[in-house]
């Protein structure tokens, strides 16, 4: 790694983790320090619990939301970057791999809070909590050891967060490459296009479905989450291989899109 690109990618992720920083605290206080003024001010300081309050947070879901901004967050660095002499591929090197160091530093406070927090607070187990997360249709993929699965999943969650960071990357750079009206029409269609495409597929679908076979789209959905060919489909026993092999060719296509949109980056006037 060259001093330019582990640079850039300091700067970049103390950038992002400031930012994050602050929205956790933000998101602390209103679930903190505003339910207590609550319980003062109508007199319910006893049924107060702070832990209640912070026990049962999404944070997987929040870390979603994240981690797609912080992918999404391109032009400012880039023009900042290009004007101090770096290359474009410097700077979308440096953003890959504050992504992947984001990204796993989510899935261990994540791992942390719901395995230490979250689960204790419910009485679950360690077992019973692997049962109830996203995970939950491979727990037992690699037999009974508890720890062996649950490292698995953070795994999973880890590519799958990083799809998403890329993900993120590929439609920040698509949108900064456009002006302002472009991009505010782009944002404003691309959602409504999509939704009216599904309502289409919809519609189809219900109208034709005593003619329409699914059996082939049937199995090849079965086939991409894993499901057993020759055993009981049973929660916990479906094979993690295909979402794995999935989630990894899926980054890398949306990842190269992300480098072919940064290759076209311009600095505006």
């Amino acid at each position: 790694m060259s001093i330019k690109v582990r640079n850039t990618t300091r700067y970049l992720l103390t950038e992002q983790l400031k930012m994050v920083g602050w929205s956790i605290l933000t998101l602390f206080v209103a679930f903190g320090v505003l339910p207590l003024l609550f319980a003062l001010i109508t007199g319910n300081i006893r049924q107060y619990s702070p832990l209640a309050n912070f026990a049962d947070l999404s944070l997987g879901a929040l870390f979603f939301m994240f981690i797609f901004i912080v992918g999404a967050l391109t032009y400012d660095n880039f023009k900042l970057f290009i004007q101090n002499g770096l290359s474009r591929q410097t700077y979308f090197q440096a953003r890959v791999l504050a992504l992947l160091t984001l990204s796993g530093l989510f899935v261990i406070i994540n791992a942390i809070y719901y395995y230490g927090v979250h689960a204790p607070y419910l009485q679950w187990s360690t077992n019973t909590a692997l049962m109830k997360s996203g995970y939950a249709l491979y727990a037992y993929a690699l037999g009974s050891q508890v720890w062996l699965n649950i490292l698995a999943s953070l795994l999973f969650n880890w590519i799958f967060y990083i799809g998403v960071g890329l993900t993120g990357m590929a439609c920040g750079t698509l949108l900064a490459l456009f002006g302002k009206w472009a991009k505010t029409i782009l944002i404003i269609s691309i959602p409504i296009i999509g939704m009216l495409i599904i309502w289409i597929m919809a519609l189809i679908m219900a109208r034709n479905q005593s003619t329409y076979n699914y059996t082939g789209l049937e199995n090849f959905l079965k086939f991409i989450i894993g499901y057993p060919g020759h055993e009981e489909a049973k929660t916990g026993y479906f094979n993690p291989t295909m979402p794995f092999i999935t989630m990894l060719v899926g980054c890398g296509i949306i990842g190269g899109l992300a480098y072919l949109f940064n290759r076209k980056l311009r600095i505006r006037n």
